[in-house]
């Protein structure tokens, strides 16, 4: 299988949701604004790697356990900004206001990416500071330097191929630092279990 396909139609996805980066959240109070931009990076990553890289391809597991844990439903008029573009893929989004990294945006998308289904889970802060995200991710996950990493359009994605988690897997980082805004979207794509 090709990995560049999946990349590059995730990348379409993931400029999409990282619009959510650049937009005051005026769906939550100012408070829950200042409290995400108080998270630390290694916070959000075990938000990301407890939500998402555990249960990797697992569309229906992500959604018992964001119900479990009490999360609210991502507000309508978020959903736009963090779902995927086609709409004949399944999504379902969160906010979570407790736990590890919190508050933090929680989407889950499963669709066909070249004929296959994916699932893809991602954690967004639009306060964080990446520098740190990407400090915890490595600490955390010891992947490496990103397998490919580029900026494009004033965002900066990076991506981590990630077959020895899950077969065709990867885990992408997209921000707007180029653009001089904090603020970072971390997720896990792989072929769906469910």
């Amino acid at each position: 299988m090709t990995k560049i396909p999946i990349f590059a139609s995730h990348l379409v996805q993931s400029t999409f949701l990282c619009g959510a980066l650049m937009m005051p959240l005026e769906v939550i109070a100012q408070t829950a604004s200042e409290k995400a931009a108080a998270v630390s990076g290694e916070d959000f990553v075990r938000a990301f790697l407890g939500n998402c890289a555990q249960n990797a391809g697992n569309f229906d597991i992500v959604i018992a356990a964001a119900e479990a844990l009490g999360f609210a439903d991502l507000p309508e008029e978020m959903k736009p900004l963090l779902a995927p573009q086609d709409p004949q893929t399944e999504f379902v989004g969160y906010y979570a206001q407790s736990g590890d990294g919190a508050p933090y945006f929680l989407g889950v998308a499963r669709g066909d990416l070249e004929g296959r289904s994916f699932t893809i889970c991602s954690v967004a802060n639009p306060y964080i500071e990446t520098a740190q995200v990407v400090s915890a991710l490595e600490k955390f996950a010891d992947i490496g330097v990103p397998d490919h990493d580029e900026s494009a359009m004033g965002q900066r994605y990076r991506v981590w191929l990630v077959d020895e988690w899950s077969q065709d897997a990867f885990i992408s980082l997209t921000d707007a630092a180029p653009m001089g805004y904090s603020g970072a979207i971390l997720a896990m794509s792989a072929p769906s279990t469910n």
